[in-house]
Protein backbone atom coordinates (compact mmCIF):
# COMPACT_ATOMS: atom_id res chain seq x y z
CA UNK A 1 0.00 0.00 0.00
CA UNK A 2 1.34 3.41 -0.98
CA UNK A 3 0.71 6.65 0.86
CA UNK A 4 -2.38 8.38 -0.56
CA UNK A 5 -1.90 11.66 -2.37
CA UNK A 6 -3.12 14.75 -0.55
CA UNK A 7 -4.46 17.96 -2.09
CA UNK A 8 -1.54 20.24 -1.17
CA UNK A 9 -3.59 23.39 -1.73
CA UNK A 10 -6.40 22.30 0.56
CA UNK A 11 -4.15 20.64 3.16
CA UNK A 12 -1.12 22.88 3.18
CA UNK A 13 1.68 21.79 5.47
CA UNK A 14 3.51 24.12 7.86
CA UNK A 15 6.84 23.82 6.05
CA UNK A 16 8.36 22.16 3.02
CA UNK A 17 10.60 19.67 4.84
CA UNK A 18 10.23 17.94 8.19
CA UNK A 19 13.22 16.36 9.94
CA UNK A 20 14.21 14.92 13.29
CA UNK A 21 16.61 16.88 15.49
CA UNK A 22 19.40 14.84 13.87
CA UNK A 23 18.24 16.13 10.45
CA UNK A 24 16.83 12.79 9.34
CA UNK A 25 14.05 13.69 6.85
CA UNK A 26 10.66 12.28 7.82
CA UNK A 27 7.60 11.68 5.67
CA UNK A 28 3.99 12.57 6.36
CA UNK A 29 2.96 8.99 7.05
CA UNK A 30 4.66 5.61 7.39
CA UNK A 31 3.25 2.36 6.09
CA UNK A 32 4.23 -1.30 6.03
CA UNK A 33 6.25 -0.77 2.83
CA UNK A 34 8.67 1.44 4.79
CA UNK A 35 9.78 -1.55 6.85
CA UNK A 36 9.26 -4.27 4.25
CA UNK A 37 12.78 -5.61 4.80
CA UNK A 38 12.33 -5.87 8.56
CA UNK A 39 12.72 -9.43 9.80
CA UNK A 40 11.01 -9.85 13.17
CA UNK A 41 13.27 -12.56 14.56
CA UNK A 42 16.49 -11.02 13.24
CA UNK A 43 15.79 -7.33 13.85
CA UNK A 44 13.35 -7.24 16.77
CA UNK A 45 12.81 -10.48 18.66
CA UNK A 46 10.79 -10.75 21.84
CA UNK A 47 11.69 -8.70 24.90
CA UNK A 48 14.51 -10.44 26.75
CA UNK A 49 15.67 -12.21 23.58
CA UNK A 50 18.29 -11.30 20.95
CA UNK A 51 18.85 -8.78 19.51
CA UNK A 52 17.13 -7.12 22.51
CA UNK A 53 15.66 -4.29 20.42
CA UNK A 54 12.44 -4.54 22.44
CA UNK A 55 14.12 -4.68 25.85
CA UNK A 56 16.65 -6.77 27.76
CA UNK A 57 14.14 -8.44 30.12
CA UNK A 58 10.98 -10.39 29.20
CA UNK A 59 8.80 -8.50 31.68
CA UNK A 60 10.66 -5.16 31.87
CA UNK A 61 8.73 -2.75 34.14
CA UNK A 62 5.97 -5.28 34.80
CA UNK A 63 8.57 -7.05 36.92
CA UNK A 64 10.59 -4.13 38.30
CA UNK A 65 10.19 -0.42 37.70
CA UNK A 66 13.18 1.60 36.59
CA UNK A 67 15.42 2.95 39.35
CA UNK A 68 14.85 6.59 40.26
CA UNK A 69 18.49 7.62 40.60
CA UNK A 70 18.97 11.31 41.33
CA UNK A 71 22.36 12.90 40.58
CA UNK A 72 23.07 15.13 43.59
CA UNK A 73 25.85 16.85 45.46
CA UNK A 74 26.04 20.08 47.45
CA UNK A 75 29.39 21.67 48.33
CA UNK A 76 30.29 19.83 51.55
CA UNK A 77 29.78 16.16 52.45
CA UNK A 78 27.57 17.24 55.37
CA UNK A 79 25.22 19.20 53.11
CA UNK A 80 25.15 16.35 50.60
CA UNK A 81 24.24 13.89 53.34
CA UNK A 82 21.28 16.10 54.23
CA UNK A 83 20.21 16.27 50.57
CA UNK A 84 20.54 12.50 50.17
CA UNK A 85 18.39 11.99 53.26
CA UNK A 86 15.74 14.33 51.86
CA UNK A 87 15.71 12.52 48.52
CA UNK A 88 15.64 9.08 50.13
CA UNK A 89 12.74 10.06 52.39
CA UNK A 90 10.86 11.18 49.29
CA UNK A 91 11.29 7.97 47.36
CA UNK A 92 14.46 7.81 45.29
CA UNK A 93 15.72 4.26 44.82
CA UNK A 94 19.36 4.95 43.92
CA UNK A 95 22.03 7.57 44.63
CA UNK A 96 24.41 9.27 42.20
CA UNK A 97 27.15 11.52 43.56
CA UNK A 98 27.62 14.86 41.79
CA UNK A 99 31.15 16.06 42.54
CA UNK A 100 32.46 19.59 42.36
CA UNK A 101 34.94 20.87 39.78
CA UNK A 102 37.86 20.57 42.19
CA UNK A 103 37.21 16.89 42.91
CA UNK A 104 36.61 16.07 39.24
CA UNK A 105 40.02 17.50 38.35
CA UNK A 106 41.70 15.36 41.02
CA UNK A 107 42.73 18.20 43.32
CA UNK A 108 42.34 18.90 47.04
CA UNK A 109 40.98 21.83 49.10
CA UNK A 110 44.53 23.18 49.58
CA UNK A 111 45.04 23.52 45.80
CA UNK A 112 45.50 27.10 44.46
CA UNK A 113 42.21 26.84 42.51
CA UNK A 114 40.23 25.51 45.46
CA UNK A 115 38.73 28.79 46.59
CA UNK A 116 37.11 29.23 43.18
CA UNK A 117 36.32 25.62 42.28
CA UNK A 118 35.45 23.93 45.58
CA UNK A 119 31.71 23.31 45.78
CA UNK A 120 31.10 24.45 42.21
CA UNK A 121 28.59 22.07 40.65
CA UNK A 122 28.61 19.46 43.40
CA UNK A 123 30.17 18.05 46.54
CA UNK A 124 33.84 18.15 47.42
CA UNK A 125 35.29 14.66 48.01
CA UNK A 126 38.97 14.72 48.83
CA UNK A 127 39.37 11.55 50.91
CA UNK A 128 37.69 8.56 52.53
CA UNK A 129 36.50 10.70 55.44
CA UNK A 130 34.38 12.76 53.06
CA UNK A 131 32.84 9.61 51.55
CA UNK A 132 32.05 8.33 55.05
CA UNK A 133 30.23 11.57 55.89
CA UNK A 134 28.13 11.54 52.71
CA UNK A 135 26.74 8.07 53.41
CA UNK A 136 26.41 8.34 57.17
CA UNK A 137 23.10 6.75 58.18
CA UNK A 138 22.59 4.83 54.91
CA UNK A 139 22.74 1.08 54.42
CA UNK A 140 24.87 0.98 51.30
CA UNK A 141 24.28 -2.76 50.95
CA UNK A 142 20.55 -2.04 50.43
CA UNK A 143 20.60 0.93 48.05
CA UNK A 144 23.02 1.24 45.16
CA UNK A 145 25.13 4.29 44.43
CA UNK A 146 26.79 5.66 41.33
CA UNK A 147 30.19 7.27 41.87
CA UNK A 148 30.14 9.92 39.17
CA UNK A 149 33.53 11.43 38.39
CA UNK A 150 35.71 12.31 35.46
CA UNK A 151 37.98 9.52 34.27
CA UNK A 152 40.94 11.30 35.94
CA UNK A 153 39.75 10.21 39.41
CA UNK A 154 38.07 6.93 38.48
CA UNK A 155 40.30 4.73 40.62
CA UNK A 156 40.72 6.80 43.81
CA UNK A 157 37.10 7.92 44.16
CA UNK A 158 35.74 4.42 43.51
CA UNK A 159 38.30 2.99 45.94
CA UNK A 160 36.99 5.37 48.61
CA UNK A 161 33.49 3.96 48.23
CA UNK A 162 34.85 0.41 48.36
CA UNK A 163 36.86 1.23 51.49
CA UNK A 164 33.72 2.67 53.05
CA UNK A 165 31.93 -0.61 52.35
CA UNK A 166 34.77 -2.57 53.97
CA UNK A 167 34.62 -0.41 57.08
CA UNK A 168 30.87 -1.04 57.27
CA UNK A 169 31.42 -4.80 57.05
CA UNK A 170 29.85 -5.05 53.60
CA UNK A 171 31.46 -7.71 51.44
CA UNK A 172 32.79 -6.24 48.21
CA UNK A 173 31.60 -9.37 46.44
CA UNK A 174 28.03 -8.31 47.28
CA UNK A 175 28.35 -4.56 46.67
CA UNK A 176 26.16 -3.13 43.91
CA UNK A 177 26.67 0.18 42.14
CA UNK A 178 28.36 1.99 39.28
CA UNK A 179 31.49 3.96 38.45
CA UNK A 180 31.34 6.48 35.66
CA UNK A 181 35.04 6.20 34.68
CA UNK A 182 34.07 7.74 31.43
CA UNK A 183 36.30 8.01 28.35
CA UNK A 184 33.44 9.39 26.21
CA UNK A 185 33.54 12.76 27.98
CA UNK A 186 37.10 13.30 26.77
CA UNK A 187 35.66 13.86 23.31
CA UNK A 188 33.02 16.30 24.35
CA UNK A 189 33.61 18.00 27.66
CA UNK A 190 37.18 19.24 27.49
CA UNK A 191 39.29 20.99 28.36
CA UNK A 192 40.16 18.78 31.30
CA UNK A 193 42.14 20.78 33.87
CA UNK A 194 45.14 18.98 35.36
CA UNK A 195 44.33 15.73 33.54
CA UNK A 196 46.87 13.26 32.23
CA UNK A 197 46.90 11.99 28.61
CA UNK A 198 43.96 9.93 27.27
CA UNK A 199 45.76 6.62 26.81
CA UNK A 200 47.04 6.69 30.38
CA UNK A 201 43.53 7.53 31.60
CA UNK A 202 42.19 4.59 29.62
CA UNK A 203 44.84 2.34 31.15
CA UNK A 204 43.69 3.26 34.68
CA UNK A 205 40.03 2.81 33.76
CA UNK A 206 40.67 -0.66 32.38
CA UNK A 207 42.62 -1.49 35.56
CA UNK A 208 39.48 -0.77 37.56
CA UNK A 209 37.28 -2.94 35.32
CA UNK A 210 39.76 -5.82 35.56
CA UNK A 211 40.01 -5.57 39.33
CA UNK A 212 36.26 -5.41 39.80
CA UNK A 213 35.67 -8.54 37.71
CA UNK A 214 37.70 -10.41 40.34
CA UNK A 215 36.80 -8.53 43.53
CA UNK A 216 33.53 -6.61 43.09
CA UNK A 217 31.68 -8.68 40.47
CA UNK A 218 28.30 -6.94 40.88
CA UNK A 219 29.81 -3.49 40.43
CA UNK A 220 29.48 -1.72 37.06
CA UNK A 221 33.11 -0.61 36.88
CA UNK A 222 32.59 1.70 33.92
CA UNK A 223 29.58 3.60 32.68
CA UNK A 224 30.28 4.90 29.19
CA UNK A 225 28.59 8.26 29.27
CA UNK A 226 27.46 9.70 25.97
CA UNK A 227 25.22 12.06 27.95
CA UNK A 228 28.12 14.47 28.42
CA UNK A 229 29.06 14.27 24.75
CA UNK A 230 25.44 14.90 23.72
CA UNK A 231 25.30 17.96 25.97
CA UNK A 232 27.90 19.64 23.78
CA UNK A 233 25.59 19.71 20.76
CA UNK A 234 26.11 16.49 18.81
CA UNK A 235 23.04 14.59 17.64
CA UNK A 236 21.35 11.31 18.57
CA UNK A 237 23.16 8.94 16.21
CA UNK A 238 26.52 10.64 16.87
CA UNK A 239 25.87 10.12 20.56
CA UNK A 240 25.54 6.34 20.40
CA UNK A 241 28.32 5.99 17.83
CA UNK A 242 30.69 7.79 20.19
CA UNK A 243 29.46 5.67 23.06
CA UNK A 244 30.37 2.43 21.30
CA UNK A 245 33.66 3.77 19.93
CA UNK A 246 34.84 4.42 23.49
CA UNK A 247 33.68 0.99 24.68
CA UNK A 248 35.53 -0.64 21.78
CA UNK A 249 38.76 1.10 22.81
CA UNK A 250 38.40 -0.34 26.33
CA UNK A 251 37.81 -3.82 24.94
CA UNK A 252 40.79 -3.53 22.59
CA UNK A 253 43.01 -2.50 25.50
CA UNK A 254 41.94 -5.57 27.46
CA UNK A 255 42.46 -7.81 24.42
CA UNK A 256 45.99 -6.44 24.19
CA UNK A 257 46.59 -7.33 27.85
CA UNK A 258 44.85 -10.70 27.74
CA UNK A 259 44.21 -10.85 31.48
CA UNK A 260 40.40 -11.24 31.57
CA UNK A 261 38.19 -13.07 29.01
CA UNK A 262 36.10 -10.56 27.08
CA UNK A 263 32.82 -12.28 28.05
CA UNK A 264 33.69 -11.55 31.68
CA UNK A 265 35.30 -8.16 31.04
CA UNK A 266 32.21 -6.61 29.41
CA UNK A 267 29.69 -8.36 31.68
CA UNK A 268 29.10 -5.34 33.90
CA UNK A 269 29.62 -2.55 31.41
CA UNK A 270 26.96 0.11 31.87
CA UNK A 271 25.97 3.05 29.69
CA UNK A 272 24.63 6.52 30.44
CA UNK A 273 22.64 8.25 27.70
CA UNK A 274 20.79 11.52 27.26
CA UNK A 275 17.06 12.05 26.86
CA UNK A 276 16.70 14.99 24.51
CA UNK A 277 13.68 16.83 23.10
CA UNK A 278 12.86 14.85 19.93
CA UNK A 279 10.59 12.30 21.55
CA UNK A 280 10.35 9.62 18.86
CA UNK A 281 14.00 9.94 17.83
CA UNK A 282 15.11 9.37 21.42
CA UNK A 283 12.96 6.24 21.74
CA UNK A 284 14.39 4.98 18.45
CA UNK A 285 17.93 5.77 19.66
CA UNK A 286 17.60 3.55 22.74
CA UNK A 287 16.16 0.68 20.71
CA UNK A 288 18.89 1.04 18.06
CA UNK A 289 21.58 1.12 20.74
CA UNK A 290 20.44 -2.20 22.21
CA UNK A 291 20.57 -3.82 18.78
CA UNK A 292 23.96 -2.32 17.94
CA UNK A 293 25.56 -3.49 21.19
CA UNK A 294 24.26 -7.00 20.58
CA UNK A 295 25.81 -7.02 17.10
CA UNK A 296 29.13 -5.59 18.30
CA UNK A 297 29.42 -8.19 21.03
CA UNK A 298 28.21 -11.17 19.01
CA UNK A 299 29.60 -10.47 15.55
CA UNK A 300 32.76 -8.48 16.27
CA UNK A 301 33.92 -10.06 19.53
CA UNK A 302 32.12 -13.42 19.36
CA UNK A 303 30.84 -13.06 22.91
CA UNK A 304 28.67 -16.01 23.93
CA UNK A 305 27.48 -15.15 27.46
CA UNK A 306 23.88 -13.90 26.96
CA UNK A 307 24.25 -11.44 29.86
CA UNK A 308 27.22 -9.79 28.14
CA UNK A 309 25.13 -9.19 25.03
CA UNK A 310 22.63 -6.99 26.86
CA UNK A 311 22.83 -3.20 26.72
CA UNK A 312 22.08 -1.87 30.22
CA UNK A 313 21.69 1.87 30.40
CA UNK A 314 20.86 4.83 32.59
CA UNK A 315 19.22 7.96 31.19
CA UNK A 316 19.51 11.55 32.33
CA UNK A 317 17.18 14.22 31.03
CA UNK A 318 19.09 16.73 28.93
CA UNK A 319 20.38 19.71 30.88
CA UNK A 320 21.27 21.43 27.60
CA UNK A 321 17.56 21.73 26.80
CA UNK A 322 16.87 23.74 29.97
CA UNK A 323 16.34 27.46 29.72
CA UNK A 324 16.88 30.13 32.35
CA UNK A 325 14.03 32.04 30.72
CA UNK A 326 10.68 30.89 32.16
CA UNK A 327 12.50 28.08 34.01
CA UNK A 328 9.37 26.32 35.26
CA UNK A 329 8.80 25.33 31.63
CA UNK A 330 11.71 22.92 32.21
CA UNK A 331 9.39 20.77 34.34
CA UNK A 332 7.38 20.01 31.20
CA UNK A 333 10.50 19.33 29.13
CA UNK A 334 11.76 16.91 31.78
CA UNK A 335 8.42 15.07 31.88
CA UNK A 336 8.46 14.39 28.13
CA UNK A 337 12.10 13.28 28.32
CA UNK A 338 11.29 10.86 31.17
CA UNK A 339 8.50 9.44 29.02
CA UNK A 340 10.90 8.86 26.12
CA UNK A 341 13.45 7.17 28.39
CA UNK A 342 10.82 4.89 29.93
CA UNK A 343 9.25 3.94 26.60
CA UNK A 344 12.77 3.31 25.34
CA UNK A 345 13.41 0.78 28.12
CA UNK A 346 15.93 2.49 30.44
CA UNK A 347 17.05 0.65 33.57
CA UNK A 348 17.38 3.84 35.63
CA UNK A 349 16.49 7.50 35.09
CA UNK A 350 17.63 10.81 36.56
CA UNK A 351 15.20 13.69 36.15
CA UNK A 352 16.82 17.12 36.15
CA UNK A 353 15.45 19.81 38.42
CA UNK A 354 13.82 22.77 36.72
CA UNK A 355 16.28 25.33 38.13
CA UNK A 356 19.52 23.70 36.99
CA UNK A 357 20.08 26.31 34.25
CA UNK A 358 20.32 28.87 37.06
CA UNK A 359 21.68 27.25 40.22
CA UNK A 360 22.19 24.06 42.19
CA UNK A 361 18.78 22.45 42.72
CA UNK A 362 16.75 23.49 45.74
CA UNK A 363 14.73 21.00 47.79
CA UNK A 364 11.59 22.23 46.06
CA UNK A 365 12.93 21.60 42.55
CA UNK A 366 14.38 18.21 43.51
CA UNK A 367 11.05 17.12 44.97
CA UNK A 368 9.24 18.06 41.75
CA UNK A 369 11.79 16.05 39.75
CA UNK A 370 11.30 12.99 41.95
CA UNK A 371 7.52 13.29 41.90
CA UNK A 372 7.55 13.62 38.10
CA UNK A 373 9.15 10.18 37.84
CA UNK A 374 6.84 8.71 40.47
CA UNK A 375 3.76 10.00 38.65
CA UNK A 376 5.07 8.42 35.43
CA UNK A 377 5.57 5.12 37.27
CA UNK A 378 2.39 5.06 39.34
CA UNK A 379 -0.27 6.98 37.43
CA UNK A 380 0.39 6.89 33.69
CA UNK A 381 0.26 3.08 33.14
CA UNK A 382 3.21 3.33 30.73
CA UNK A 383 4.91 0.52 32.69
CA UNK A 384 2.12 -1.98 32.02
CA UNK A 385 3.23 -3.06 28.53
CA UNK A 386 6.72 -3.94 27.31
CA UNK A 387 7.92 -1.80 24.38
CA UNK A 388 4.46 -0.36 23.67
CA UNK A 389 5.73 1.60 20.65
CA UNK A 390 7.22 -1.50 19.04
CA UNK A 391 5.58 -2.37 15.74
CA UNK A 392 4.80 1.23 14.87
CA UNK A 393 5.80 1.70 11.25
CA UNK A 394 7.40 5.04 12.09
CA UNK A 395 9.26 3.83 15.19
CA UNK A 396 10.63 0.75 13.45
CA UNK A 397 11.68 2.77 10.39
CA UNK A 398 13.29 5.44 12.57
CA UNK A 399 15.09 2.84 14.70
CA UNK A 400 16.59 1.46 11.48
CA UNK A 401 17.59 4.93 10.28
CA UNK A 402 19.24 5.92 13.57
CA UNK A 403 21.11 2.61 13.67
CA UNK A 404 22.33 2.93 10.09
CA UNK A 405 23.58 6.48 10.63
CA UNK A 406 25.22 5.49 13.92
CA UNK A 407 27.15 2.70 12.15
CA UNK A 408 28.27 5.20 9.51
CA UNK A 409 29.47 7.66 12.14
CA UNK A 410 31.19 4.89 14.10
CA UNK A 411 33.12 4.05 10.94
CA UNK A 412 34.16 7.71 10.64
CA UNK A 413 35.52 7.62 14.19
CA UNK A 414 37.37 4.38 13.51
CA UNK A 415 38.86 5.92 10.37
CA UNK A 416 40.45 8.45 12.73
CA UNK A 417 42.05 5.53 14.59
CA UNK A 418 39.31 5.03 17.17
CA UNK A 419 37.91 7.12 20.00
CA UNK A 420 41.16 7.84 21.83
CA UNK A 421 43.00 8.75 18.64
CA UNK A 422 40.14 11.06 17.61
CA UNK A 423 40.37 12.75 21.01
CA UNK A 424 44.15 13.11 20.80
CA UNK A 425 44.04 14.61 17.30
CA UNK A 426 41.30 17.08 18.21
CA UNK A 427 38.93 15.68 15.57
CA UNK A 428 36.15 15.07 18.09
CA UNK A 429 36.46 18.57 19.49
CA UNK A 430 36.08 19.88 15.93
CA UNK A 431 32.92 17.79 15.48
CA UNK A 432 31.55 19.22 18.71
CA UNK A 433 32.33 22.81 17.71
CA UNK A 434 30.66 22.41 14.32
CA UNK A 435 27.55 20.98 15.96
CA UNK A 436 27.40 23.91 18.36
CA UNK A 437 27.75 26.41 15.54
CA UNK A 438 25.00 24.71 13.54
CA UNK A 439 22.68 24.75 16.57
CA UNK A 440 23.33 28.45 17.20
CA UNK A 441 22.64 29.29 13.55
CA UNK A 442 19.35 27.37 13.59
CA UNK A 443 18.28 29.22 16.70
CA UNK A 444 19.23 32.57 15.20
CA UNK A 445 17.32 31.83 11.97
CA UNK A 446 14.27 30.51 13.86
CA UNK A 447 14.70 27.12 12.22
CA UNK A 448 14.65 25.79 15.77
CA UNK A 449 12.03 27.07 18.19
CA UNK A 450 12.59 27.10 21.95
CA UNK A 451 9.65 28.33 24.00
CA UNK A 452 10.61 31.36 26.05
CA UNK A 453 13.87 31.90 24.16
CA UNK A 454 13.00 32.76 20.56
CA UNK A 455 9.23 32.28 20.66
CA UNK A 456 6.58 33.06 23.27
CA UNK A 457 9.06 35.32 25.04
CA UNK A 458 7.96 37.50 27.96
CA UNK A 459 9.49 40.72 29.20
CA UNK A 460 8.83 39.87 32.84
CA UNK A 461 9.57 36.49 34.42
CA UNK A 462 6.14 34.93 35.10
CA UNK A 463 7.26 32.41 37.73
CA UNK A 464 8.49 32.99 41.26
CA UNK A 465 10.69 30.41 42.95
CA UNK A 466 13.49 30.06 45.48
CA UNK A 467 17.10 30.17 44.23
CA UNK A 468 19.92 28.18 45.82
CA UNK A 469 22.41 30.71 47.23
CA UNK A 470 25.82 29.12 46.82
CA UNK A 471 27.62 32.45 47.18
CA UNK A 472 26.79 32.43 50.89
CA UNK A 473 28.64 29.13 51.38
CA UNK A 474 31.64 28.60 53.64
CA UNK A 475 32.45 25.28 51.95
CA UNK A 476 36.02 26.23 51.05
CA UNK A 477 36.94 27.17 54.61
CA UNK A 478 35.19 24.09 56.02
CA UNK A 479 36.82 21.60 53.66
CA UNK A 480 40.29 23.14 53.90
CA UNK A 481 40.18 23.03 57.71
CA UNK A 482 39.04 19.40 57.65
CA UNK A 483 41.87 18.47 55.28
CA UNK A 484 44.48 20.16 57.48
CA UNK A 485 43.15 18.29 60.50
CA UNK A 486 43.12 14.98 58.62
CA UNK A 487 46.75 15.32 57.57
CA UNK A 488 47.77 15.91 61.18
CA UNK A 489 45.81 12.95 62.54
CA UNK A 490 46.45 10.21 59.95
CA UNK A 491 49.55 8.01 59.78
CA UNK A 492 51.50 9.88 57.13
CA UNK A 493 54.18 7.20 56.82
CA UNK A 494 51.46 4.73 55.73
CA UNK A 495 50.27 7.25 53.19
CA UNK A 496 53.77 7.75 51.77
CA UNK A 497 54.35 3.99 51.50
CA UNK A 498 51.03 3.53 49.71
CA UNK A 499 51.74 6.39 47.27
CA UNK A 500 55.16 4.90 46.54
CA UNK A 501 53.50 1.56 45.81
CA UNK A 502 51.11 3.25 43.36
CA UNK A 503 54.12 4.69 41.53
CA UNK A 504 55.89 1.30 41.42
CA UNK A 505 52.84 -0.61 40.21
CA UNK A 506 52.07 2.02 37.60
CA UNK A 507 55.63 1.91 36.28
CA UNK A 508 55.62 -1.90 36.14
CA UNK A 509 52.31 -1.99 34.25
CA UNK A 510 50.61 -3.88 37.05
CA UNK A 511 47.00 -3.26 38.04
CA UNK A 512 47.02 -0.18 40.26
CA UNK A 513 43.83 -0.86 42.21
CA UNK A 514 45.39 -2.87 45.09
CA UNK A 515 47.80 0.02 45.71
CA UNK A 516 45.05 2.63 45.38
CA UNK A 517 42.89 0.72 47.86
CA UNK A 518 45.80 0.68 50.32
CA UNK A 519 46.26 4.43 49.87
CA UNK A 520 42.64 5.43 50.43
CA UNK A 521 42.39 3.17 53.49
CA UNK A 522 45.28 5.21 54.91
CA UNK A 523 43.33 8.39 54.07
CA UNK A 524 45.49 9.50 51.17
CA UNK A 525 43.70 12.24 49.25
CA UNK A 526 42.56 12.25 45.66
CA UNK A 527 45.05 15.03 44.93
CA UNK A 528 47.96 13.09 46.41
CA UNK A 529 47.09 10.00 44.38
CA UNK A 530 46.55 11.89 41.13
CA UNK A 531 49.77 13.82 41.63
CA UNK A 532 51.66 10.50 41.50
CA UNK A 533 50.33 9.97 37.99
CA UNK A 534 50.78 13.60 36.96
CA UNK A 535 54.45 13.31 37.89
CA UNK A 536 54.79 10.10 35.86
CA UNK A 537 52.58 10.89 32.87
CA UNK A 538 52.68 14.66 32.70
CA UNK A 539 49.61 16.79 32.02
CA UNK A 540 47.56 16.42 28.88
CA UNK A 541 48.18 19.22 26.41
CA UNK A 542 44.80 19.02 24.73
CA UNK A 543 44.61 19.50 20.99
CA UNK A 544 41.39 21.45 20.54
CA UNK A 545 41.00 22.48 16.91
Amino acid sequence: MSAPKVNSKKFKERKETFTTNSEIPVKRIYLSEDIKDLNYERDLGLPGEPPYTRGIYPTMYRGRLWTIRQFSGLETPEETNKRFRYEYENGITGFAIAMDNLSLSGNDPDHPLAEAELGAGGVNISNLQDMETIFEGFSIDKISAAVIQMITTTCPHTAMYFALAEKRGVKLSELDGTTEGDPVSMGGCGPFPDSFPPRQLCRLGVDLVEWCTQNVPKWHAVSFTSYNYRETGINAYQEIAGLFAAAIDYIEEELRRGRVPIDKFVLNFAFHLSAHNDFFEEVAKYRAARRMWYKIMKDRYEVTNPESLKFRFHVQTAGSTHTYQQPLNNITRVAYQILAAALGGAQSIHANSFDEAICNPTEQSVLIAIRTQQIAQMESNIANVVDPLGGSYYIEWLTNEVEQKAWEYLRKIEEQGGWLAAVESGWLFKERREAQQKHAQKLKNNELNIVGVNCYEMEKEPYQFEVYKQYESKAYEIQRAKLERLKKERHNQEVERALARIARDTEKGENVMPAVMEAVRAYATVGEICNVWRKMYGKWDQNII
